[in-house]
């Protein structure tokens, strides 16, 4: 998980730096395009991957002949996404009267191809957990794919270089990945081993496909129904969270299930790992989705200038959101482990209900009442979410917001007096400087007053990591 993290953070910090210069000098509305791109681009990535790569990963006896049967379908269906996408680009640009969009669409697409082609060798480095091949790669491509876009929009490409930002970095990972690992297509496509894999990732497929589809719902109609400019906005918006986001629900993902699939048959260890994850992650999430929220605005217009103000309360919102959605796919993942891709689809089934409904409410109302209907549904999701690992493993919403009330107040406490600190004072950048410097002292403080025993434990393994690492 260490490593993982390190991966994230690193590759994470890259993007995230050069996407504020990348933001300084694009438009909203050039952001809202990508957005309309990238919802078609994201749910046919789900039909490429299908589950499969999960599959792997959860099969102890995997074969030679299951790799390389994953490997060349994974290809085969990112050449049919890439042709239907091709073919419909058009219908798409007429559908949001922006003629761009067909090229857009086209060039992008070529992404589904490339990223078949290391879909299969990344998934093998994530089963042997060697994260610190993944962080050379990811890292390099991230710093060279961004420099190379940053370039682009200042020389006037405009939303081109956000395209050629995702095609060079796929291009590299693939060149990369096949350069480092030693695995090549050994075995041969078996019929019987993509019917074996499909019955876990067939659930896996449908599960995703209904999440990224209504994920990516509002993009569908903000764009549409009020304005691409807003869909901007909105998307810049929640960016921000999901910088934070993506570092930590990517080090849960890709450690969990490898990493828990080696206890599955140990159900009272795999209880206690998951009660000792959700604690230790929680230490760390809460008090700094809620430190991000109260901090947007100071950051925003200091980062991105006044231009981008309007994505202020989608940060905040979303912010609570990820926060939540982090514990949630907790036990998801636990789900996964144990193999009952069955219950994920059942529940999927209840939160797609919510969510659209919420949404459709919302729509007509603008894009912060939007955020708050994804809110709304992200905490209904986390009792959905929790409600098998209850019934199953007697570890359910009450037990695990037991276990997290102490943190959850130390975290309160904390932004309370930051946001103090913070109220009487008018400049940007000295309202961050005061609430970086009160904010750890005193939550640390809180933690040790109220004696999380938690703390002491993770300090103690970054302690043990630091000592592996030197």
């Amino acid at each position: 998980m260490a490593w993982s993290a390190v991966e994230r953070l690193s590759v994470q910090a890259v993007q995230f730096g050069l996407g504020i210069i990348l933001a300084r000098i694009l438009t909203p509305k050039e952001y809202g395009v990508l957005g309309i791109l990238l919802v078609f681009i994201t749910i046919a990535n789900v039909f490429v991957d299908s589950g499969f790569t999960k599959a792997l990963i959860q099969k102890q006896d995997r074969s030679a002949d299951d790799i390389t049967t994953v490997f060349f379908f994974n290809i085969a269906i990112s050449l049919v996404c890439y042709f239907l996408l091709w073919w419909t680009a058009p219908l798409i640009a007429t559908f949001y009267e922006i003629d761009q969009l067909t090229p857009l669409l086209r060039v992008l697409s070529l992404s589904l191809i490339i990223n078949a082609l290391f879909a299969v060798p990344v998934t093998l480095i994530t089963i042997d957990l060697d994260f610190k091949t993944l962080t050379k790669v990811n890292f390099a491509t991230a710093i060279i794919s961004g420099s190379i876009a940053v370039y682009m929009a200042y020389i006037g490409y405009g939303v081109w270089s956000l395209v050629a930002q995702i095609l060079i970095r796929s291009s590299l990972t693939v060149i990369l990945v096949w350069w480092l690992t030693k695995w090549r297509p050994t075995g041969s496509f078996s019929k019987s081993s993509l019917k074996q894999l499909f019955s876990y990732g067939s659930k896996l497929l449908a599960s995703s496909l209904l999440n990224v589809t209504v994920n990516n719902f509002y993009a569908l109609f903000i764009a549409k129904l009020i304005s691409t400019k807003d869909l901007g906005y909105y998307t810049r918006g929640t960016q921000f969270s999901d910088v934070v986001f993506g570092v930590l629900s990517n080090v849960l993902d890709s450690v969990l299930l490898p990493g828990l699939s080696k206890i599955q048959e140990q159900r009272d260890v795999l209880i206690q790992q998951t009660r000792n994850i959700i604690k230790a992650t929680a230490l760390l999430i809460i008090p700094l989705f809620l430190f991000l929220s109260i901090i947007a605005e100071p950051l925003i217009r200091l980062l991105l200038t006044e231009k981008w103000m309007p994505a202020v309360p989608i940060m905040q919102i979303f912010c609570i959101a990820r926060m939540i959605t982090i514990i949630s796919g907790i036990n998801v993942n636990l789900l996964y482990v144990i193999g009952r891709t069955d219950l994920t689809l059942k529940q999927q089934y209840s939160k797609i209900a919510v969510r659209v409904i919420l949404l459709l409410a919302a729509l007509k109302y603008g894009i912060i009442y939007i955020a708050l209907a994804e809110l709304l549904s992200t905490i209904i999701h986390f009792f959905i979410n929790t409600y098998y690992p209850g019934k199953i493993m007697n570890y359910g919403a009450t037990a695990q917001l037991k276990d997290l009330q102490t943190i959850s107040l130390a975290s309160l406490l904390m932004i309370i007096v930051v946001f103090g600190g913070m109220y009487f004072i008018d400049n940007d950048f000295l309202k961050l400087c005061i609430a970086l410097i009160l904010a750890l002292p005193i939550y640390f403080g809180l933690l040790r007053l109220f004696k999380v025993k938690e703390l002491e434990s993770l300090l103690k393994k970054v302690k043990e990591f630091s000592k592996h690492k030197n």
